[in-house]
């Protein structure tokens, strides 16, 4: 008996013979570029797959065709979030992707498996602190945001809202005239040198906001519909951060032109916060009757909460939310 090892194949002859053929060595293992392998080393994941797609020289959409061959179907959106740090691979065939892809991207077993750890706990019970809502739910009535901050490449800058205060001036009209808000930020990841901004409007037929002033950033790429209205800005940071570290944004928004009566101001979070405080400075010929403080799960959802406050002599109401989860906060008032 003939025992055929594994560099030893069978070849059938013309003759009908059969010969014993040694399989030709494989080819020596590529060798990694340095940032490749510093990134397998200390992470984080999207770091380690940005840089081993770009290593490859493979497009995402040929990465998902052969993802596909092999029975594994992940949209090119997917893999571009995943790349990016916008979401991570949690659910078993997400998994098994990232497997398929250590093998088409000539990574080590487990180089990039090893930088994703356990699984995150999902469902009702698990701690408030790690609740991080998905920027489409918490603008879901918007359909053209995933969209727009496609084109951004990313909707999780990567930033924690760790407090957050937005003062917000209105004309004699009663719409939006300034807004001023002062961040203080901090990254959740390494390497994080920006940060994304969702605005959104009531009226469609008014002129988009203009960025009059910004500190401790410089203003990026803009992306608008107009139909709805709303904007996404990207602002570039003064300094690359890493995991842990903290800086404080300053900008200023100018609304021009006019509209119709506003009715509400607020801010979305995607994860818990320490701080919020929401201020607005109403034009002494356009005093609102009545203002609540609410909370609701969506920037378009019904009120979870609503609670009176109080409009000064000088026409200024404020809320003040301590721990704020995800979700919305705002002021809405009653013209008449």
């Amino acid at each position: 008996m003939v025992s055929i090892s594994d560099r030893t194949r069978v070849r059938q002859t013309d003759q009908g013979q059969r010969l014993l053929v040694p399989n030709p060595a494989p080819p020596p293992p590529r060798e990694l570029p340095a940032e490749l392998l510093d990134a397998l080393r200390n992470g984080p994941f999207e770091a380690a797959l940005d840089a081993a797609v770009r290593a490859s020289g493979l497009s995402l959409e040929r990465i998902q065709h052969r993802l596909a061959e092999r029975g594994v179907e992940i949209s090119v959106t997917t893999l571009s979030y995943w790349r990016r740090g916008r979401s991570r691979p949690e659910r078993p065939q997400s998994r098994q992707a990232v497997r398929l892809l250590e093998e088409l991207l000539g990574i080590p077993t487990d180089g990039l498996v090893s930088l994703l750890g356990p699984r995150r706990p999902r469902g009702r019970w698990v701690n408030r602190g790690t609740e991080v809502l998905e920027t489409e739910h918490l603008w879901r009535e918007y359909a053209s945001l995933p969209e727009l901050l496609a084109e951004l490449g990313s909707t999780d800058d990567g930033l924690l809202r760790v407090a957050a205060h937005d003062a917000y001036e209105l004309d004699a009209q009663g719409t939006a005239a300034r807004l001023t808000t002062r961040l203080t930020l901090q990254a959740t990841r390494e390497r994080v040198d920006r940060c994304v901004v969702v605005l959104s409007g009531e009226d469609p037929d008014r002129e988009l906001p203009e960025f009059a002033e910004v500190r401790n950033a410089r203003l990026g790429r803009l992306r608008s519909d107009r139909s709805v209205p709303l904007v996404v800005a990207e602002l570039f940071l003064d300094r690359t951060l890493s995991a842990g570290e903290t800086t404080l944004v300053e900008y200023t928004l100018r609304f021009p032109g006019s509209g119709r009566p506003s009715r509400e101001c607020g801010r979305g979070f995607r994860a818990p916060a320490r701080l919020y405080t929401l201020e607005v400075a109403f034009h002494p010929d356009a005093v609102p009757v009545r203002c609540l403080r609410c909370s609701s799960a969506a920037a378009t959802g019904e009120p979870v909460s609503a609670e009176p406050v109080w409009i000064s002599a000088a026409g200024r109401a404020h809320a003040v939310f301590e721990d704020p989860g995800p979700g919305f906060r705002a002021l809405r008032w009653e013209w008449h």
